[in-house]
């Protein structure tokens, strides 16, 4: 396990000492922190509240860190051959980076991400917001922690670990950048925290490339994501797997046409794809599922042969390497890349363009733009809005304000109290603030 200085180095000295090593410090105080715990009532992608039991981001963020955890403890000696400067990989930064990668994400998920984004560009912060931005700033600035002023106080291992996209923003219209990101539509921090940021990269000598700890953390929420919500959609009877396992049908071919056009995976590709995965579940899978015993124990041996094929037990295709600085770290061949790429493409096809997610879509977004506009206006000093509405802690960041304090600095504290929120929160707060739902003066949405 590594424990070089400076990958333990903290931002802020830290006296304390105790059983634990560095990193193994730094995922119990993701672990423990409000942030996280938030996560079970925020939506993965089916609504956190619905019946069935989807997973919600804190089970997704736990499937991230144990597959993130294993391919960390797997791949260095497999990629022996590979790793010819001494690259160094922990097991405990890995999962510290996944248990943390969601939990600057607001409620509903992506379509509220994109509206917060809009309102803050709206009033003239071109930064803008960003999920995985926010989730950089939650650890270094807003949790608490006795350790320290603000944040958590990480290492810098584990805070250049949790920068899937290490870069600020860039301008609208730049094309990719040569790790194939555009970096207007995807970036990891603010201005605000610059500093922690330039001091994390420090560990990094190649420009804009993901720690091999963040590379193995995004590959492993990829895989989260493909295979869980594939068998999430199957259990509930709104992916039609068993007519996509079955050749000749044309809900398959419909499928697989999308797939070519939307991913270049050519048909008969994905069809080879499709049989590997039929050929895994047997005639089990080639049925609706009704919760019979032998369908959940088939469901979970191919989930588990999944998860193993990507990290590269069954056939290999992962490696790492630290030789060629013009290539990541986490190297993966593209035949695992296009099977990953069409399990997440079912979830796309199927659920996330389906009417009835989107109607409920355009109903979270007039909650998070009404609460945007709300608390802007009451944490704005020059405003006139009682600053009272404004749930604490952040209330006490507001109340300081100064009647010249800029649009960036009140868009911040506004987003930081909705990200602060579950969904059920963020819909009591709404109803509370519109009149719409009064609620009870003895239930308290935030603390």
């Amino acid at each position: 396990m590594s424990q070089n200085p400076p990958r333990t180095k903290r931002v802020e000295k830290s006296p304390k000492r105790d059983q634990r090593e560095p990193f193994q410090r730094d995922r119990d105080r993701i672990l423990y922190t409000q942030a996280f715990r938030r996560l079970s009532g925020i939506t993965q992608v089916a609504r956190a509240e619905e019946s069935y039991t989807y997973h919600d981001r804190l089970s997704h963020s736990l499937k991230v860190a144990q597959i993130g955890r294993r391919i960390a403890e797997y791949l260095p000696d497999k990629s022996a051959s590979e790793i010819r400067h001494g690259l160094e990989v922990d097991e405990d930064v890995t999962e510290t980076a996944a248990l943390a990668h969601d939990i600057g994400h607001p409620p509903f998920g992506h379509i509220a991400e994109k509206e917060l984004d809009r309102q803050v560009r709206d009033r003239g912060v071109e930064e803008g917001f960003e999920g995985n931005a926010q989730s950089f700033r939650i650890v270094t600035n807003i949790a608490p922690h006795n350790d320290c002023d603000r944040g958590l106080n990480l290492t810098l291992a584990s805070l250049n670990a949790i920068l899937k996209y290490p870069w600020m923003r860039g301008d609208e219209g730049m094309g990719e950048n040569r790790w194939g990101q555009n970096e207007h539509e995807k970036w990891g921090v603010y201005e605000s925290e610059r500093p922690e940021f330039e001091e994390a990269r420090a560990l990094e000598p190649v420009d804009k490339r993901q720690s091999a700890e963040a590379a193995i953390m995004d590959w492993a929420d990829d895989l989260a994501y493909a295979v869980h919500d594939m068998e999430d959609f199957y259990r509930s009877g709104i992916l039609p797997l068993e007519q996509l396992l079955s050749e000749g049908t044309p809900e398959r071919q419909n499928f697989l046409t999308d797939v070519e056009d939307e991913l270049g995976i050519p048909v008969p590709e994905g069809e080879d794809i499709l049989d590997w995965l039929r050929n895994q579940g047997g005639r089990t899978l080639l049925s609706p599922f009704k919760g019979t015993r032998e369908e959940r124990r088939t469901l979970d041996y191919v989930s588990s042969t999944l998860i193993q094929r990507y990290i590269g037990k069954e056939k290999g295709g992962v490696y790492l390497q630290d030789h060629d600085p013009s290539e990541p770290y986490l190297q993966i061949d593209d035949e695992l890349m296009n099977e990953v790429s069409l399990l997440k493409h079912m979830t796309v096809y199927y659920v996330i363009e389906d009417t009835a997610l989107r109607a409920q879509q355009r109903g979270q977004r007039e909650v998070i733009r009404n609460l945007f506009d709300i608390l802007f206006n009451a944490v704005d000093p020059t405003d006139g809005e009682d600053t009272d509405i404004v749930p604490n802690p952040f209330r006490e960041v507001a109340k300081d304000l100064s009647p010249s304090a800029s649009n960036k600095r009140i868009c911040r504290i506004v987003t930081d109290t909705i990200t602060n929120m579950t969904e059920k929160q963020a819909i009591q707060l709404h109803g509370r603030l519109t009149g719409r739902s009064p609620g009870s003066l003895q239930e308290r949405i935030l603390y």
